[in-house]
């Protein structure tokens, strides 16, 4: 099943890994000017961006989470692999537009019309994916049906009568 779709080149494992270098590259980079930023001040980005803050943990963690799915998917051979792909990616892009977002919040607001359209497309991918995904179960679905229904149409042999 998972031969019939297309190749993706974002999703070959050299690939993966130059993905991964990069987020991880953008998050120190992000850090380190954050605390730059905020040394000389009296407060810390979690006491002034408090929801931009929480939302950045909370795509981490998904980022995180959907990495280590992709792994397992990977080694499985399963054709949800793609589809946890794209979750990495729409959390990795949107875990590095919330950090921008404490920096300098115009140039976040530019980066985020790009995420916006990473993520529509994305978003696009994924639903084509899924519902490929969903057609093919469905399509084995009802030939396991044809199948039972063709044992249970089946003449059955009764039991033979005792002779009283």
């Amino acid at each position: 099943m998972a031969e019939n779709h297309p190749h993706n080149l974002c999703f070959k494992a050299e690939s993966i890994v130059v993905q991964h270098a990069i987020f991880a590259l953008l998050v120190n980079t992000l850090n380190n000017q954050i605390k730059v930023k905020y040394q000389s001040m009296q407060v810390s980005p979690f006491e002034t961006h408090k929801r931009v803050m929480s939302a950045f943990f909370v795509a981490l963690f998904i980022y995180a989470t959907a990495s280590v799915a992709a792994i397992i998917l990977r080694t499985q051979r399963s054709v949800y692999q793609r589809l946890v792909g794209n979750i990495r990616l729409f959390a990795s892009a949107l875990a590095t537009t919330l950090l921008l977002m404490t920096l300098a919040l115009i140039l976040a607001c530019i980066i985020s019309v790009m995420w916006t359209c990473l993520s529509v497309k994305l978003a696009y991918e994924s639903c084509q994916h899924l519902c490929q995904l969903l057609s093919r179960a469905a399509d084995e679905l009802l030939e396991m049906l044809k199948g039972l229904v063709a044992i249970a149409r089946s003449p059955r042999e009764k039991p033979s009568q005792p002779d009283v």
